[in-house]
This record gives C-alpha cells, sequence and structure tokens, in this order.
C-alpha cells in the first residue's frame, strides 16, 4: 500500500543516514526502485476486495511520475492495469514524499550548502566536488548551526593557514570577528574543510591542530606534592600543585624517589618523607610513567589492593619497569583482612605485567580467599603507612 511504501521509504532512505548521505554524493545513484509485489493469479481472485482496495489506492496515489503500471492478464478478471514498481527519480521527490519535516531539511541543507560553495574559497571544479562531498557528511552539523553560527563558519574558513597558532593554544588563535570556543565546538566540520581547501596538508601534518601548530590543550591532570623540605624549595616553595600529563612528561621532579598513587584523598593523607615527591590522583592515568627521566628515580606505586589496583600497576610497570609496588602484598591483607570489601567491578583478565607474588595474590582474591576481594588504600593505618613508605624510600 502507499503508505508503506512511504514509510519504508523514510525508514530505509532518509533515517539512514549513511544511505541518504551516498544517494546525495552519487556514490548510490538514483532512481531508488522499491517493488510492489501485486497479487499473482489466484491470489488476486481469491481475494478481490483487496485487490481492489490495492488498485484503487495506488490509483489515488496523487503523484503517479513515481508509480510504474503494467498490464497483466487474470483468469475471470480479463486484463488488469496492475502497480508493479515505485520509483523516486530524485532526493526532491523523495522528500516531497515524506513530508513537511524533510522537504525544510532538505531545504535548508541545500541553501547552505550552495552558500558556501559560492564563497571565493571554494572555487575550483575539484574543490567544489570535495567540498561538496565534506558537506554532505556533515549534513546533520549543517542544520543545527543557527543562522549567526553559519556566518561564522563562512567566516572563520578563509582565516585559517598554516601555522597560524603560532604555537599556543588553539583559544589564542588570533582569528577577527570569530570567537575561538566555536571553532573549538567544531573543531572535527572545520579539520575536513580545510584539509579539502589545502588538498591534503592538514593530513599530512597530523591534524588541524599540528597545521596551525597549536598546542594541545592539557589534559591528564595530577596532584603533584613534596613530602620534605629541600622538594618542596626545589619547587619554588609550593606545598601542593597540578600538572597535567605533557608537562610530567618533560620536567624532572627534584626528589630521587617518587611515590605514584591512585587516590587523591590518600595522597593528601601522606606523612613526610625525605627526598620524596608524590604524584596522586590521576587514577588509571599512568601514562607519564614513560618519561626517561624517571630511569633514574626509585618509583613506587600504591594503588587500592584489587583487580582494578593492580590493574593499573600492571600499566604503570609497561611503562615503568623499575617501578615497585608498595604495600600491594598478601602481608598487608592479612594484616588487615576485617577490612576488606566488596569490589564493584572487577578486571577480568590477569594483568601482564605483575611480578610473580602479585599475580598470585591477585588469584587469590579473585578466588575469594580472602572473604571479600577489595582492601581500600584509605582503610590502612597511618603508622603502618609510615612504616612501609619509611622502608621504601630508604
Amino acid at each position: 500500500m502507499p503508505e508503506e511504501v512511504i514509510e519504508r521509504l523514510r525508514e530505509k532512505e532518509w533515517h539512514s543516514r549513511r544511505t541518504l548521505k551516498a544517494r546525495l554524493k552519487g556514490e548510490r545513484p538514483f532512481p531508488v526502485s522499491v517493488s510492489l509485489r501485486p497479487p499473482r493469479g489466484q491470489e488476486a481472485v481469491s481475494d478481490l476486495e483487496r485487490f481492489h482496495r490495492f488498485i484503487s489506492a495506488w490509483k489515488a496515489f496523487p503523484d503517479q511520475g513515481c508509480v510504474q503500471w503494467e498490464s497483466r492478464s487474470f483468469r475471470q478478471l480479463s486484463l488488469q492495469e496492475v502497480p508493479v514498481r515505485f520509483l523516486v527519480r530524485n532526493v526532491g521527490v523523495l522528500a516531497e514524499l515524506l513530508g513537511d519535516e524533510e522537504r525544510t531539511a532538505l531545504a535548508a541543507w541545500e541553501r547552505r550548502i550552495s552558500f558556501i560553495l559560492a564563497e571565493p574559497f571554494a572555487q575550483g571544479e575539484d574543490v567544489q566536488r570535495e567540498l561538496f562531498s565534506a558537506l554532505v557528511d556533515n549534513l546533520d552539523v549543517l542544520r543545527k548551526f543557527s543562522e549567526d553560527d553559519f556566518k561564522l563558519l563562512v567566516r572563520l574558513i578563509p582565516q585559517l593557514c598554516p601555522g597560524l597558532g603560532g604555537g599556543h593554544y588553539l583559544r589564542a588563535l588570533p582569528v577577527v570577528h570569530v570567537d575561538t570556543k566555536f571553532m573549538e565546538q567544531n573543531f572535527q566540520l572545520l579539520e575536513r574543510l580545510i584539509d579539502v581547501l589545502y588538498v591534503g596538508d592538514v593530513t599530512a601534518s597530523g591534524g588541524l591542530l599540528e597545521w596551525l601548530n597549536c598546542r594541545k590543550s592539557p589534559k591528564g591532570w595530577s596532584f603533584v606534592r613534596p613530602l620534605c623540605s629541600c622538594s618542596q624549595s626545589a619547587l619554588g616553595g609550593l606545598p601542593i600543585l597540578q600538572m597535567d600529563t605533557e608537562t610530567l612528561l618533560g620536567f624532572e621532579l627534584p626528589a630521587s624517589n617518587v611515590l605514584v598513587v591512585e587516590n587523591a584523598q590518600t595522597g593528601l593523607a601522606l606523612p613526610s618523607l625525605d627526598n620524596t615527591i608524590a604524584v596522586f590522583g590521576g587514577g588509571k592515568n599512568v601514562s607519564w610513567l614513560s618519561a626517561p627521566w624517571l630511569y633514574s628515580r626509585n618509583v613506587g606505586y600504591w594503588g587500592d589492593i584489587d583487580s582494578e589496583g593492580f590493574s593499573i600497576l600492571s600499566d604503570a610497570r609497561r611503562r615503568c619497569p623499575g617501578i615497585e609496588s608498595v604495600m600491594m602484598d598478601e602481608s598487608t591483607v592479612e594484616a588487615f583482612s576485617l577490612r576488606m570489601v566488596d569490589e564493584p567491578s572487577s578486571v577480568d583478565f590477569v594483568p601482564g605485567f605483575l611480578e610473580e607474588h602479585e599475580a598470585e595474590l591477585f588469584h587469590r582474591l579473585r578466588e575469594g580467599a580472602f572473604g571479600k576481594p577489595r582492601l581500600e588504600q584509605e582503610r590502612l593505618p597511618a603508622d603502618y603507612v609510615l612504616q612501609c613508605l619509611t622502608n621504601w624510600a630508604s
């Protein structure tokens, strides 16, 4: 029936964005063809009311240019004109068939794409073709733009050029009239469009940030806390500060001992230790432990005694092979087993960079040898922590 065909087109051709974009770009050519599967022979004769309803519905369909009819002969019915196929010639017809919402969306896409392709920066046959493809791939982004934001996009594109960032962060980009938060919010679209305009130079540079010569925004923040007066003095007298991953990779912390602690609150409660700096609160973020300057340091890791803690320890040792686990052993578990709790989630595989005694403890925790599988850092008493850390640091 007509309404069934329309809903099928809506689902398969419009709501499927991959299909719609392929149609617009010519990768899947029109017309769209839908078989109407008309009744045959005895099927038509056995239910004449349904057969006539089928014929009448298609005769009443307003766009007869989409309906393909054939003459077919039926016993007891003689020769009949039967609708056999529904053809959609182009995307404009598709939108008209589907309704006002789709017609409005298509008109908005066409208007905005045409506007961009008419700009001076978009001239040239190859550029037009590639820009059209890139814009079609971002149909939903284009439609969500307000009129003001769309104008910002058009004004921003010709301002971007290689090296514009001058080694600063993206938010410091020297562009006129356009705020850099807009650029940040629409980064992927801009990266694709600029790559087209500069014939792949953005991709060859490693991405838009590199092409613009902008620094990446800091990420992977951890607390850094000197645990002795000498280390604090070497850090400008600051009792605590934060560093991102990139800074930790390149900045040599001024202490012989570097203690990595999983949780922030535990790091804040650490006792004083000679020649020691603690880095804590990063959780799973241990990528900075691949820093070459750590090879000359005594590096320790203290995390929760559970599957997640051992997983982080394994990742840390993969990056820093000399790292030593602290208070993540069976003697600690046995001493405080009454303080153990359930673990909300667990790692299903045995981490690959555990030492033998750590892997054995991991297995025993999983097997329920201690009743419950998790001993949190915060449950260890201060005197025990001080004793263990003093032994490690010395």
